[in-house]
C-alpha cells in the first residue's frame, strides 16, 4: 500500500474541503509556545471562507483553552468553535447517565471522586453531582487532567484497585496516552485509564478517537456533509482513527508526537517503512500527510 501523499500546505487542500477540525497540542503549539507558521495558516484558511474549528483532547473547558490560545498569540475571530472533551464530558455527566450508578446504589445524587484537581472540579462544577475523596463514597471516577507536570502512573495504583474491586466506572475525559510538552512527551489521562481498563475496571472515555465529541462537532457543521471535512492531528490513534472511525478525511502531522518515530519524509525508504509499521500498530492510515501547520 502507497504511503498517503505528503501536501505542502492546506491551500492544496482548501478546494476540497469546507471545514477543518485542528487538533491543538502538538498541531498548534506544544503547550508554551506556538508552532512557526500556525497564524498565518489560520489567517488564510479564513480568508478562504473556511470553518476552523479546534478538536481538542484536552480535559480542561472551553473558556481556559480559549484563554491559553489567546495569550500564545490566536485570537478566537481565527476559528469558529473550540471544542474539548472536557467540555463534552460536562455535558455527559449533566445527563447523570444511569450507567455510572452502581447497582447497590440509591436514588440520590452521585457522588465523583477526581484523580486530578483543578480540571475535574471544574468539570463538576455546577453539576448535580457531590465531590467525595475517598473510593468507599464514590459511585464513579474522573480523570480530565494532569497538567504538563503529571503525577506517576503507580500514584494511583491503590485508588484504582479498591474502585475496581467496588465495581466502580472511570470517566475518562482526556483518552490520549501521551502528550506533548515543551520539554517531550508526558503520560496523560488516557494511560491511567488504559490501566485501569487492563486491570478489569470499566471506562468511559470521552475524546478523540471515540465517536461522542465527533458527533458533538459534526451536529454544529450540519448540514455540511462529512465528505467536506478534515481532520488534522498528530495522533494516528487518536486523530486518524477517529476521524476514520465518522467517516472523515483526516491529515497526519509528521512534526508531532510521533516525530521521533518516524524522522523524516527527507528519509525516503526509511520513512514510508517506519510510517507503515505505526499504521499497522494502530490501525489507522491517513489520507494526507503535513509536516507542520501550514497554509
Amino acid at each position: 500500500m502507497k504511503t498517503a501523499p505528503l501536501v505542502e500546505g492546506l491551500h492544496a487542500l482548501a478546494p476540497r474541503f469546507d471545514a477543518f477540525l485542528l487538533d491543538q497540542f502538538g498541531v498548534l503549539h506544544d503547550g508554551t509556545a506556538l508552532y512557526p507558521g500556525v497564524v498565518d495558516c489560520l489567517e488564510a484558511l479564513k480568508e478562504a471562507g473556511k470553518r476552523v474549528v479546534i478538536l481538542s483532547n484536552s480535559g480542561t473547558l472551553r473558556a481556559p483553552n480559549r484563554e491559553r490560545l489567546a495569550q500564545l498569540g490566536i485570537p478566537p475571530a481565527l476559528y469558529a468553535d473550540f471544542v474539548t472533551s472536557g467540555e463534552v464530558a460536562r455535558a455527559y455527566l449533566e445527563a447523570a447517565p444511569a450507567e455510572l450508578r452502581p447497582a447497590a446504589a440509591g436514588a440520590a445524587s452521585l457522588r465523583c471522586l477526581p484523580l486530578g484537581g483543578a480540571a475535574e472540579r471544574a468539570i463538576l462544577d455546577g453539576l448535580a453531582i457531590a465531590e467525595v475523596a475517598r473510593v468507599a463514597e464514590a459511585d464513579f471516577l474522573l480523570v480530565a487532567s494532569f497538567g504538563q507536570d503529571p503525577p506517576p502512573r503507580e500514584a494511583f495504583t491503590k485508588t484504582l484497585e479498591a474502585a475496581r474491586r467496588r465495581g466502580l466506572t472511570l470517566v475518562c475525559a482526556n483518552p490520549d496516552v501521551k502528550g506533548v510538552s515543551s520539554t517531550g512527551l508526558i503520560h496523560a489521562p488516557g494511560a491511567l485509564a488504559g490501566d485501569y481498563e487492563a486491570a478489569g475496571g470499566k471506562v468511559v472515555y470521552i475524546g478523540k478517537p471515540h465517536p461522542l465529541i465527533y458527533r458533538h462537532v459534526l451536529q454544529s457543521l450540519a448540514p455540511l456533509p462529512p465528505g467536506r471535512v478534515l481532520a488534522i492531528g498528530d495522533s494516528l490513534a487518536h486523530d486518524v482513527a477517529g476521524a476514520a472511525g465518522v467517516g472523515l478525511a483526516a491529515a497526519l502531522v509528521i512534526e508531532g508526537i510521533h516525530h521521533e518515530e518516524l524522522g523524516t519524509c527527507a528519509d525516503g525508504e526509511a520513512f514510508a517503512s517506519r510510517l507503515a509499521a505505526l499504521e499497522r500498530h494502530h490501525l489507522a492510515r491517513p489520507d494526507y500527510l503535513l509536516q507542520r501547520l501550514a497554509w
